[in-house]
């Protein structure tokens, strides 16, 4: 058994601005920093949803463990098909599992790509409410003076087509 001279409960050694400055001079260490800083509204979403997680993981454990109890106990031949269910169910999860994991590491929940689709839902929800129960027909003419007159919708004309111009090349060279 080692003995150390540092109790538990003492503070730990304090780190003079020498070293600090050190650290802050490594460029491994600035790299992490700047990757944290960067993909901190990520973390903190990640922190949450942890933090909720273990918040709930009590309802979660008593839920799988009335259904385990359930199963122990025997299932009647009325209940069977419901035994059924659940087994689909849970191999249902264990094949969706690479889709999941492709979900999650795919761009989609970059902060970029989320506040993005955020601003086309909230465009979309806006145009809905405009637009319901109207029939209204555009003509080109009608096209070309809005596109001439409000900046707005060329500034949409133009998201469009460099969306389409990017998705294209994407699509053409097969990526996933």
């Amino acid at each position: 058994m080692s003995v150390t001279s540092e109790s538990p409960t003492s503070p730990p050694p304090a780190y003079s601005d020498d070293a600090l400055a050190a650290a802050l001079a490594d460029p491994q260490v600035r790299a992490s920093l700047a990757v944290l800083a960067q993909n901190a509204p990520t973390l903190a979403f990640l922190v949450t949803a942890a933090n909720e997680l273990l918040g709930r993981s009590r309802d979660i454990v008593d839920n799988i463990q009335g259904r385990i109890e359930m199963v122990r106990d025997g299932v009647s031949e009325a209940d069977s098909s419901q035994l059924d269910q659940y087994t689909q169910l849970l191999k249902s999860f264990g094949d969706a599992s690479p889709s999941v994991q492709a979900f999650l590491q795919s761009p989609v929940l970059q902060p970029e790509v989320v506040d993005v689709i955020g601003r086309l839902g909230q465009a979309a929800v806006e145009a809905d409410q405009a637009t319901r129960g109207r029939s209204e027909r555009v003509s080109p003419w009608r096209l070309w003076r809005e596109l001439r007159s409000d900046p707005h919708a060329g500034t949409t004309l133009a998201f469009g087509l460099a969306f389409a111009k990017s998705f294209g090349r994407h699509q053409s060279r097969g990526d996933a």
